[in-house]
């Protein structure tokens, strides 16, 4: 099966107010957790804050990544991915951080998130083509019943 992404990366942000090994969990959840780097670091008032995030390559990995979110956000996805690429197939995704620790994962507009984005393959760059690839893909594992 050919690759559909060069890569995916995930990030979150943990306030000084926020549990971090809740946090870790989750992230721990989406990605291997032998692919997170943690970073640390301060706020504009002089809080910590901590920055994970992975780089995700494989074919695997990517899948496992949406398979995590569940059908709901597949389906979000699918609906919005139109306003949600751009011209050089680019992906900007957003979830809900306080949702996530609820267990939902839902697509979001605000900054407290985790955020998702990535970059189709096609040779050379045709954004039609990039929509249609991921929507192939996304649309695969809702249709394989792979995503819980």
């Amino acid at each position: 099966m050919p690759k559909t992404f060069h890569y995916i990366r995930v990030r979150v942000m943990c306030n000084a107010t926020e549990d971090e090994d809740l946090i870790a969990e989750l992230m721990e959840s989406l990605v291997d957790p032998e692919r997170i780097e943690v970073s640390d670091g301060e706020g504009h008032h002089g809080n910590r804050l901590l920055m994970f995030e992975a780089e995700l390559k494989s074919n695997k990995d990517h899948r496992r990544l949406f398979e995590v979110l569940g059908p709901g956000a597949v389906r979000s996805i699918l609906d919005e991915l139109d306003e949600r690429m751009d011209e050089e197939n680019s992906f900007y995704l957003r979830f809900d951080k306080q949702k996530a620790v609820g267990g939902v994962w839902e697509l979001a507009r605000h900054g407290d998130v985790f955020m998702v984005s990535g970059k189709v393959e096609t040779h050379p760059v045709d954004r039609n083509q990039a929509l249609s690839r991921m929507r192939a893909f996304l649309s695969g594992l809702t249709a394989d019943d792979k995503v819980d």
